[in-house]
């Protein structure tokens, strides 16, 4: 294979360079510190939204994790479930991956437990068996409904405990402060439009 390019070949090739449409290309001004100078939207006053909702975010977290032997619990929960979901993704090894997801969920709840009186583990757990069956079917083309079995049942009891203890959610008034802080940042900050 040989470089013989004539001088028609090299001049062809530097008009087509020129523009893919062969069109010459728009040349655009440089960049000046006025052009690239960000515009400020008047009429908004942002800290105070950033405010709102940092006072929120902060109040909502100090209320989902008093108890920080819970988080300590899911946290070591999740550990080692990503271990086993490490090598299952890795390895693509189906079974590696119906721990991983178990213990996943059950993680998510025993992290919420104490917020949720129980809800939670019953909700994780289902949640660990969904995800089993979507990726099993997604990821392993492993097309088994076995998980739905124990899904349905530990979702069901979770509402039947949930909706037990209602009253009592309902009764805390201090989960509702944080929310309505962030929902007033998020509205004042960028919800109305003048």
């Amino acid at each position: 294979m040989g470089s013989n390019y004539t001088e028609q070949d090299t001049e062809r090739a530097r008009q087509t360079e020129v523009s893919s449409a062969g069109l010459h290309t728009q040349q655009l001004p440089p960049v000046s510190a006025t052009t690239a100078s960000v515009a400020w939207v008047s009429g908004r006053n942002n800290l105070a939204a950033l405010a709102m909702i940092a006072v929120g975010t902060l109040m909502l977290l100090g209320r989902v994790f008093p108890d920080r032997g819970a988080l300590t619990g899911g946290i070591v929960l999740l550990t080692i479930a990503s271990c086993f979901l490490f090598f299952a993704f890795w390895k693509r090894i189906y079974g590696l991956m119906i721990p991983g997801a178990i213990l996943a969920g059950l993680s998510v709840g025993v992290t919420f437990a104490d917020l949720t009186d129980g809800v939670s583990v019953l909700w994780g757990l289902a949640l660990g068996f969904l995800s089993i069956m979507f990726f099993g079917r997604t990821l392993f083309n492993i097309r088994s409904d076995w998980a739905i079995y124990p899904a349905i049942p530990l979702f069901a009891i979770g509402v039947i405990v949930a909706a037990a203890q209602l009253p009592a959610f309902f009764a805390g008034g201090l989960v509702w402060l944080p929310l309505l802080l962030i929902g007033a940042g998020l509205y004042l900050g960028w919800g109305r439009r003048s």
